[in-house]
């Protein structure tokens, strides 16, 4: 596992676009944050800023923030460890020097596994360094039950990335593969929840769609607006926690399935 590490982490460490993503994502997940800082006063109150750097809120915010930047940043990661490969050739490079299809295919996973893990430990690191500053007082028991929201924040970070690997198989050119999954995230995927909800108005199924299951892992934290809006609807179309962790690892293990078929069955 270490040997295919390296062997990546060789690939990557002067591919500009992913050191220039990588870079992109520690600055702007603390900083987006801290922005909230620069708000007037009342504008910050309604988005519930003040309270977002104590625990546990800092989590909540942190993580929604980190979803949008998981989607474009280490989503984008994921579509190019594998259009990059057949960019400059160097994925029948390694075939052909002694790499099986399944030890090559391994390498990704070992390599998205990885970047997910610096993820994480990068939004804890962050979130206790902006927390611990604003936090008077300290209550060790709040701080420890945080800890409850990294598995989630994992998960959703691995899932974007096994997403885009699947993508960038699948499509193998990274304009393309880019393109497509920033349409589906954007458009594609809301424009298929609209007509499933037009046809089926009542039914809960539609908020299982794999983004949005995705998305919910670290929602939209502002709990007072979206309890007013389950009031107002035939049902919650919020996934719970542990709904959305089954829904994303079901959803994440056909992406990997998807894209370790296309591995060994296409010619490369």
């Amino acid at each position: 596992m270490l040997h295919l590490l390296k062997l990546e982490f060789l690939k990557v460490k002067n591919y500009k676009p992913i050191i220039v993503m990588a870079i992109l994502y520690l600055v702007l997940l603390p900083a987006t944050l801290l922005l909230g800082k620069a708000l007037p006063e009342e504008p910050a109150a309604f988005f519930g800023i003040p309270g977002c750097y104590n625990f546990p809120n800092i989590w909540k915010y942190m993580g929604y923030i980190g979803s949008w930047l998981g989607f474009l940043f280490l989503g984008f990661m994921g579509v190019l460890s594998i259009t990059m490969e057949f960019g400059n050739k160097t994925l029948r490079q390694n075939i052909i020097t002694g790499l099986s299809r399944k030890e090559y295919f391994s390498a990704k996973i070992v390599l998205i596994t990885a970047i997910s893990l610096i993820a994480i430990a990068y939004y804890f690191l962050a979130g206790t360094v902006i927390g611990m500053i604003h936090a008077d007082p300290l209550y060790m028991d709040i701080y420890v039950k945080s800890f409850n929201y990294l598995p989630n924040y994992f998960l959703m970070n691995f899932a974007y990335m096994s997403f885009g690997l699947f993508l960038g198989m699948l499509v193998r050119r990274t304009g393309f593969a880019i393109f497509l999954f920033l349409a589906y995230g954007i458009f594609l995927e809301q424009i298929i929840r609209g007509l499933h909800l037009y046809y089926f108005p009542a039914s809960r199924s539609v908020i299982f769609y794999p983004l949005n299951a995705i998305e919910d892992l670290t929602p939209l934290p502002f709990v007072e607006m979206a309890n007013d809006m389950v009031r107002e609807m035939d049902f919650n179309p919020f996934l719970s926690s542990s709904e959305a962790m089954i829904t994303v690892t079901i959803y994440t293990a056909l992406f990997i399935f998807g894209a370790y078929r296309l591995m060994m069955k296409r010619d490369l």
